[in-house]
């Protein structure tokens, strides 16, 4: 498969207070998987990369001058099996901001808020569109 042909991906790249502290959360409570990360002087994670079945979040300290990524942000990353994923989720302790719905737009979908107060929707397509009366969608 040539580039050409491949899907392109979108990757957010986020400014956070703690790299380190932010990287765990997305591993330890929402199962991502480590990708790539570069230390600082001091120690700590400069920039980190977090990956969960094809989804990939980037991490950074703010650069000079910079701060971190205002809120509020709203990330949409596509899972696999949503219900499995939520139960997961919920057996890890993690809580829901949103609870798991299925939507008239064909998605299933349920909502956390991360450690930085980031909005994660986990989604599924699990249906067709069903447009609720008295509702344009063009």
């Amino acid at each position: 498969m040539s580039s050409m042909d491949r899907p392109q991906q979108v990757m957010p790249l986020r400014y956070v207070a703690s790299v380190d502290d932010v990287r765990a959360f997305y591993i330890d409570r929402l199962g991502f998987e480590h990708s790539m990360g570069v230390v600082g002087a001091d120690g700590g994670l400069d920039f980190a990369i977090v990956a969960r079945q094809g989804a990939m979040l980037m991490l950074s300290r703010p650069a000079d001058g910079s701060s971190v990524t205002p809120g509020p942000l709203e990330i949409y990353i596509e899972a696999v099996d949503v219900d499995a994923y939520h139960d997961e989720l919920v057996g890890r302790g993690v809580d829901i901001a949103v609870a798991l719905e299925t939507q008239w737009y064909g998605d299933r979908n349920f909502a956390i808020d991360d450690t930085s107060g980031h909005r994660l929707w986990f989604w599924q397509t699990v249906g067709e569109m069903t447009i609720p009366e008295g509702l344009t969608v063009i």
